[in-house]
């Protein structure tokens, strides 16, 4: 028995020390007669075993989702009218909707805004290639 407080233990210790336990009741069933007791607590071990991955696997995808969150307070977007995210520390310098919301995430900047032949502004993404329109304030997707 741990003197550690439940409380303080995460979810893997906890596991662990089930499986520990498990793999003791394992070792004491073997020093039976009894075949079904002995077929019973190696059912029950696998069984633990089989939670102790599941449990790693969810919390490495826990641990994943927290630096996904992380990551995310450094930008800030969609921001309308135009959708743009933008750098935390920078609302100058826009990135393309299109590129950052891919998978895997890119952060590519829009190239300043230039007319077109019909005098229309546009910025273009200097990775996907994405044309987005300007009409001086806000952006529309083209």
């Amino acid at each position: 028995m741990s003197i550690i407080p439940q409380a303080a233990l995460t979810t893997v210790q906890v596991v662990s020390g089930l499986a520990a336990s498990a793999k003791n009741a394992v070792d004491l069933a073997k020093a039976s007669s009894n075949n079904e007791l002995k077929g019973a607590v190696s059912e029950l071990y696998d069984s633990v075993l089989d939670v102790k991955a599941r449990v790693l696997e969810l919390d490495e995808e826990v641990r994943s989702l927290k630096a996904e969150l992380v990551e995310r307070a450094n930008y800030v977007g969609p921001v309308a009218p135009h959708g743009y995210y933008f750098q935390a520390d920078s609302m100058e310098h826009p990135l393309c909707p299109k590129c950052f919301q891919s998978t895997p995430r890119m952060v590519a900047f829009l190239k300043s805004p230039y007319r077109d032949q019909s005098g229309k502004f546009e910025r273009r993404c200097q990775i996907c290639r994405h044309l987005y329109y300007d009409d001086g304030q806000g952006l529309s997707k083209g």
